[in-house]
């Protein structure tokens, strides 16, 4: 509805023509049955608006009153001289908890809450929660120096030796790096 209609016919009678014209648009008749519809519900809404309004103010009201009340009956069961020893012994704590949040800040910059060392870390508590139940772990039955082969061929404890022998070479190279004295000098 680009067209600008003014509120005089003009001596042609062209702005009535355009009007009719676009009265006789669907879309332009279906938009104008949805305007009015919806100033109908604007207009119910707004007659119920005061009833509404009045109704939320009572209820903050109520509330505001219901909270006194309750903090009243809360701030009667509170000791004081608890609560100021409580706040004593937070406060000789704060140096402690900065100092933990200073390390926890040192361990995430290290990469130590990366997924895959959380989850190597998971995988080691259950390994060795699953040893300690396993009676086999108590077991007096050593192994010989010929049993060693035969134990290097098995698949978990090949994956383990590869993961230490990896992780020795990894941890040795961060140690080098950091300027750490080689043992073999």
């Amino acid at each position: 509805m680009s067209a600008k209609i003014s509120p005089f016919p003009g001596p042609s009678g062209a702005n009535a023509d355009l009007l009719l014209e676009k009265l006789q648009d669907p879309q332009v008749v279906h938009s104008l049955v949805s305007l009015l519809e919806k100033s109908q519900m604007l207009n119910d809404f707004l007659e119920r608006g005061e009833a509404m309004l009045n109704s939320v103010s009572k209820g903050v009201g109520q509330l505001g009153r219901a909270g006194v009340a309750g903090l009243s009956k809360t701030l009667e069961s509170v000791d004081l001289d608890e609560l100021k020893t409580a706040g004593q012994n937070l406060q000789g704590m704060i140096p402690a908890i900065r100092d933990f949040v200073r390390e926890l800040g040192s361990l995430k910059e290290a990469g130590f809450f990366e997924p895959e060392v959380v989850g190597i870390i998971g995988r080691t508590g259950r390994a060795m929660a699953a040893a300690a139940r396993d009676p086999e772990a108590r077991s007096d039955q050593g192994y010989g120096l010929l049993s060693l082969p035969g134990l290097l061929k098995e698949p978990e404890v090949a994956r383990t030796l590869n993961f230490i022998i990896t992780f020795a070479r990894h941890f040795g190279g961060d140690l080098d790096k950091d300027g750490a004295v080689s043992a073999k000098k």
